[in-house]
Parts: structure tokens; sequence; C-alpha cells
């Protein structure tokens, strides 16, 4: 990759954390601001960023455009929505969609409910393989040199007195996830956000989970398995369609 290529790959992720002014951008990709606003022009030209009233610099709509073309060319995101959207109706509650995309397990679909606070989760973020319920349901039947090999890249950080933060708790867990055919992520990233996450039945083809998230300020793991029925009925006619695209 070109150093100015590098350095708009810079500037997009910069964006994606939030507007950012010409010098904070020149500051974070090392360059004069002069330099900096050269850089960026062909990403303004083609509605990649844009400018807005504050003089600040956001991503663009032409981004978000281009993001939904990749999420409609991966068969899961097609074949899950409309069952993410009726599990969701169903539960009164967040749905998360997560894949096993090259060597990261990465949001694919989100279906935020109105009723719910809005939480750190994005499509196309990459998803904390320690903390989450979909990350957990998918690792825990992969292959063990796969699993291993997606565990030693997990800096461990510790979000809330919940978290895992080494990775011998990490594969108990696992081991615990693969035994009972669901994942848990009891507060463990964000406070109040609690979560449970069942993997889609192999025969999909894909190595995928699917989650359901409740904001209580205490997690009521009962009521959290009381949903496991339902996540399976979502995850199995999920992978019944992709074998039928197949």
């Amino acid at each position: 990759m070109s150093t100015t290529v590098a350095k708009a790959v810079l500037v997009l992720h910069q964006l994606a954390d939030g507007p950012r002014s010409l010098s904070a951008l020149a500051d974070a990709v090392g360059v004069h601001s002069s330099t900096a606003l050269r850089m960026i022009q062909p990403l303004l030209a083609d509605g990649l960023i844009a400018r807005g009233g504050d003089g600040k610099y956001r991503l663009g709509l032409r981004l978000a455009e281009l993001g939904q073309q990749a999420l409609d060319n991966v068969d899961l995101h097609g074949a899950a929505h409309g069952h993410l959207l009726e599990l969701a109706e169903d539960v009164g509650a967040t749905v998360h969609l997560a894949q096993l995309i090259d060597d990261a397990i990465v949001y694919v679909d989100k279906i935020e409910h109105p009723a719910t606070m809005r939480m750190w989760s994005r499509v196309g973020r990459a998803v904390p393989l320690h903390t989450s319920s979909v990350s957990k349901a998918i690792l825990a039947r992969l292959e063990p040199e796969l699993r291993d090999r997606l565990i030693a890249r997990c800096g461990f950080e510790q979000h809330t007195d919940e978290t895992i933060t080494t990775r011998e708790a990490l594969l108990a867990e696992l081991r615990v996830t693969a035994d009972r055919g669901y994942a848990t992520d009891l507060g463990e990233f964000e406070p109040l956000v609690h979560c449970i996450g069942i993997p889609v039945p192999q025969s999909s083809g894909v190595d995928a989970a699917v989650s359901v998230t409740t904001i209580q300020a205490s997690p009521d793991v009962d009521a959290l398995r009381g949903l496991v029925p339902r996540l399976a009925t979502a995850a199995t006619a999920i992978a019944a369609d992709l074998g039928h695209r197949g």
C-alpha cells in the first residue's frame, strides 16, 4: 500500500470515531494542514467524506452506500436480515449477527430496538473476542488451530469488573459454551449490557452467531436462558435460507 493511500485510510479510520477538524486530521496522519487538505480532496470529491457546517469533516454518505453494497454481497446478511427483524420484534430487544471473515469476527447486521439505549457495536466493526456472546459462540466450535490463532491476537483489555482477562479463563468459558450450546456476555464489555448468543448451525457453511441483547442493572440469567429456543429458531431458519441459496 502506498504512503498516500495508507494515510487516506487512516483519515477514514479517524472519522469513524467522530467528526474531526482539519488540524486534528493532519496531526493524526503526521502532515501539515495544507498537505492534509490536498490529500483529502479526492475523498471529498467522491463523497467518501463530507465537510459539515461547523467546518469539521465526517464520513460521507457515499461510504455508507459502498458499505451497504458490500453487505449485500455477503450471502449471510441477505439470508439473515428478515429473520433478525422478526427476532427483534418478538423479543423486544436489540439483535446482532456476527461472522468470522478472514481472521476477524465482525458484526454483519444489527437490529437496534427503539426501546433500548445506543450501544458500542456497529455493523462492520470487529467484535471483541473475549467479551461478546457472538464471538464466544463462534470460537467455541472452531477447530483448535484456528481458534488459538484468533485468541493469540486478543489483547484481553479489561472493560468492566466482569471482563475475562486471560487466555486460560476464556478457554474455560469456551468449554462451558460448547457444552451448553450458548454463550453469554454478562456486563463484560458495557456494565448494563447483557447478551446471549448461539451459533448458526454448521450446515449453513459459515461460522456465524446471532445474539439478543438486554439492558439491565443486573443480568437476569434465567430470562436470558429463556431466549435460547427463540434464538435457535432464528439461527436454524438462517441456515436453511443459506442452504437454499447454495
